[in-house]
């Protein structure tokens, strides 16, 4: 369990980067923050599994985040659908 912060895509819709610490963007590689554009704080949130994500679960979430620093998440509009 972790807490995490979300920032959504300045560039990009619907596409989100989930990161351990808040303004910390070392562990993103130039590469996506180029096409990520400017991060746009959405919310901080604690990854205990009671709440639930569109794509992946808490704990890939985190799993994720511990990996590779940063979780990122790039919705399509299908993910939309009822």
């Amino acid at each position: 369990m972790m807490w995490c912060y979300i920032y959504r895509s300045s560039k990009k819709e619907n596409c989100y980067l989930y990161m351990e610490r808040e303004n910390d963007f070392s562990h993103i590689p130039e590469k996506i923050m180029s096409i990520f554009g400017a991060p746009v704080f959405v919310m901080k949130v604690l990854l205990d599994g009671k709440r639930r994500f569109v794509v992946g679960t808490a704990n890939e979430i985190e799993e994720k985040i511990k990996e590779d620093g940063f979780f990122l998440q790039m919705l399509n509009e299908d993910d939309f659908k009822v």
